[in-house]
């Protein structure tokens, strides 16, 4: 049995290739998101290693509560004075210590535009320190360290796209206007080959704490111990010399590249690659079920004189389990190897989306190659057993009898998708004249085969619907929140729209002629009520003319008096803390400062809070007092003279003016983005369905043989063949994504039911709905042109003998 289950592979290599090739996309997809992520994390780690392994203690200001790097990325920590240096350095069992400052540098490119799309690392480092080299994640890897004034090294993928060498002078954006700098060195962030869209750019560190405005303080210390003292012990004796105020971590764990964060998203992606992986699975054991389905039922009269001869049930069972297994194994290992190809695609994909991620040599681990052997092999066994099952069902006496499967009686699922193949192929018969009624009448004769192909497709179309219909209703309920809340005609945002900017752009923008408002939003975090909470700083007497607050208690006039103690609550945070007017309450930031603040009002917030506010809103007088952040989120402006305003803020290469509808369309583009993604990776699901749909059209034209060649002999022509079986494909791809749109707006309703208190609305996209109609029937005319090649190209005679 097992030489009848090769041969019967060997026999029918087209329906075995293209049955294999479902399992091949969905495994490819399953090693693409281990080998993609393995690498990416591979790179991470090496950032990692780069950054930390030299430094054997980091010395920061102590926080009065926990900053996690990783999310808590509006929190600005506190900087040490420079003194704590001296006092490291004094230590015995230090060997090395420099100042280190980390702050945001834009290197401006060719165009006049930050280069990349962060993050933007700019760090002074005190490279006339001896052993200094060991404490930097940076290697040099031609020229040298910045030393002075108006000199810089930064990476070597900014230079290589952007054409910069050793003696080139460039613009760096640090605080205020972009100024010049000489290129001395190019770097490399340890080994790693690319840093996605991250730029670096180092420093002399005098010359650092000048421009970042930190003179005479650090971010932190870095140290390495003595040869023979270990990491543990370093900081035991650094901590006992700086005292209660500051705190001393490991590298990794104060992780002041904040590379945690990184490792998360890679996670993350893993997570949402698997995901569709297993979609892609999934629609391709739908095809396999059917395939197998169908070339049992084709192959009844075979199994039968197998059982006449003495083949038992067990071993006709085997034989099917058998080509399956041959046929799991043989596709998961062309799927692993297709992995690495989808891996590459993957990442172009996400490079053409701006989300590029590090990346070092390409990593292929083990567990890729067995996790995908054992899918691949495993879902191929179980879509096979039950058609398997089924050929052991049948008696020798009653198989060897020719017996029409669609004369059986029909149970009521299969009556409703005979009475839907019977709707759709209306058009088709309407239009396709004697071979469209055929096309129809073919769909409607084997219900079960004609909804298992397509339900591949369904489940395809069912999950794109419901994240369009999400997608559309998250993008109208943005719009919606912030054209009510933008009263002003322009905003000022980042080139990428979320940096913070430097606050001499405001300034600027405040004395340009026409400009009639102008009002910025800074942001921090603090410790409010026992939670983390984002702080938003505002000037309350030009905010009202730029932004409208919806008041649930209070007006306009709170904002002219919250003064140095007031505070504006939303109102989701006053219902869970039970606040209202008049209350007091303190807030902390992370450098320890308190206000005692009253609440002066309390705002109606959005749930979908597209602008990221926080909670909590101050005065700019009490935000300043309180946090170390000095850099605008947004700044809003009214103006009646755009040009003047582009023309003034020039000099600021990261300033991006925009107007409100503009600034609108660019807050909804994250989520085409995002959408964008997704429909690329639901494609592979929709592509593996097509593959079945071409599977059973070639085992139905196979099926049909003598029929077709009956119906060539009676004078249909070779080009109305081919348009019966694209008309069948057709119907059976219509079928598909109407069950799919349907299915998807049901999951979209109760999606958008479930979590309505968190924003999710329930918008139908008439024109996306349309289209993915459009390209199930183009999908379907696609998927037809080999089975109707093949189906036109019979011999009338040898079809007429086929048995």
């Amino acid at each position: 049995m097992t030489r009848v289950a090769l041969k019967g592979l060997a026999s029918r290599p087209i329906r075995t290739l293209l049955t294999a090739l479902a399992i091949v996309l969905g495994v490819g997809m399953v090693s693409a998101a281990f080998t993609l992520t393995d690498t990416q994390r591979g790179a991470a780690d090496s950032l990692s290693s780069a950054a930390y392994d030299g430094t054997d203690a980091v010395v920061s200001a102590r926080t009065a509560f926990k900053v996690d790097s990783a999310s808590d990325f509006t929190v600005q920590k506190p900087t040490v004075d420079a003194s704590v240096l001296r006092t490291v350095r004094a230590v015995p069992q230090v060997g090395t210590a420099i100042g280190d400052v980390s702050d945001q540098a834009q290197i401006i490119g060719a165009n006049g535009k930050p280069r990349g799309t962060g993050p933007y690392f700019g760090t002074g480092f005190d490279s006339r320190t001896p052993g200094a080299e060991k404490l930097t994640a940076f290697r040099l890897q031609s020229g040298r360290w910045a030393t002075g004034p108006g000199e810089v090294a930064i990476d070597v993928a900014t230079a290589e796209d952007e054409h910069y060498k050793v003696g080139s002078t460039i613009k760096v954006n640090t605080r205020g206007a972009a100024s010049p700098f000489r290129v001395v060195g190019l770097v490399r962030f340890g080994t790693v080959k690319s840093l996605g869209k991250a730029t670096i750019a180092v420093f002399d560190l005098q010359q650092a704490q000048r421009l970042f405005h930190k003179q005479g303080r650090y971010d932190s210390v870095l140290v390495a111990g003595k040869q023979g003292t270990s990491g543990p012990a370093v900081r035991r004796s650094v901590a006992a010399a700086v005292g209660p105020h500051n705190q001393v971590q490991s590298a990794e764990a104060q992780d002041r590249f904040t590379l945690d964060g990184l490792k998360k998203f890679i996670g993350i992606l893993k997570t949402v690659l698997l995901i569709f992986g297993g979609v892609a699975i999934f629609v391709g054991a739908f095809t396999i079920f059917n395939t197998l389905s169908i070339t049992v039922a084709q192959r009844t009269r075979e199994f039968a004189m197998l059982r006449m001869v003495g083949a038992a049930r067990r071993q006709v069972l085997g034989s099917v389990l058998l080509e399956a297994l041959a046929l799991g194994l043989g596709a998961s290992i062309l799927g692993i190897g297709m992995g690495f190809l989808l891996a590459s695609g993957i990442n172009a994909v996400f490079g053409a989306l701006d989300l590029s991620l590090p990346q070092a040599g390409m990593v292929f681990e083990a567990r890729t190659a067995i996790v995908g052997l054992l899918v691949g092999t495993l879902v191929t066994l179980v879509a096979g057993f039950l058609p398997a099952r089924r050929a052991t069902k049948i008696a020798p006496v009653q198989a060897l009898r020719d017996a029409d499967p669609s004369t059986r009686k029909l149970r009521l699922p299969a009556r409703g998708i005979r009475a839907a193949a019977s709707l759709i192929g209306r058009p088709a018969a309407a239009l396709g004249g004697s071979a469209g009624r055929l096309a129809r009448r073919n769909a409607m004769r084997h219900p079960g085969r004609t909804a298992g192909t397509a339900s591949a497709l369904m489940i395809g179309v069912m999950l794109v619907t419901a994240v369009t219909v999400v997608a559309n209703g998250l993008r109208q309920e943005t719009k919606g929140t912030l054209n009510d809340r933008i009263s002003a005609s322009h905003v000022i945002t980042a080139q990428d729209g979320y940096t913070p900017m430097d606050p001499d752009i405001a300034r600027t923008a405040g004395a340009v002629p026409g400009v009639t408002a102008v009002s910025s939003l800074r942001q921090d975090g603090a410790l409010v009520a026992g939670d983390k909470e984002i702080v938003n700083g505002v000037d309350g007497a030009t905010v009202a003319k730029v932004f409208d607050f919806e008041w649930q208690d209070g007006s306009n006039r709170v904002l002219a008096g919250l003064g140095a103690n007031g505070a504006i609550v939303d109102d989701g945070w006053a219902a869970e803390h039970h606040a209202k007017v008049g209350d007091t309450i303190t807030l902390t930031s992370a450098k320890g400062a308190k206000l005692a603040l009253q609440v002066r009002g309390i705002e109606k917030s959005p749930v979908l809070d597209s602008l990221g506010l926080g909670p909590i809103t101050v005065s700019m007088a009490a935000f300043e007092r309180a946090f170390e952040t000095q850099r605008d989120r947004l700044t809003f402006v009214n103006t009646s003279d755009p040009a003047a305003l582009d023309k003034a803020l020039a000099a600021y290469p990261d300033a991006k003016v925009v107007t409100k509808d503009g600034f609108i369309k660019d807050m909804t583009a994250d989520i085409d983005a995002l959408l964008a993604v997704f429909m690329v990776l639901l494609a592979l699901a929709v592509i593996v369905s097509l593959f079945g749909i071409v599977n059973t059209l070639v085992l139905s034209t196979f099926e049909r043989t003598r029929e077709l060649g009956m119906l060539r002999a009676v004078g249909m022509t070779r080009r109305q063949v081919r348009r019966m079986i694209r008309h069948e494909s057709v119907i059976t791809a219509v079928l598909g994504a109407a069950m799919g749109i349907a299915a998807g707006l049901g999951i979209a309703a109760l999606l958008a039911e479930v979590f309505a208190e968190d924003g999710i609305t329930f918008a139908i996209p008439v024109g996306s709905l349309i289209a993915f109609v459009v390209i199930a029937i183009g999908a379907g005319m696609l998927a037809a042109i080999m089975p109707a090649r093949r189906a036109a190209r019979m011999d009338v005679l040898t079809a007429l003998a086929y048995e």
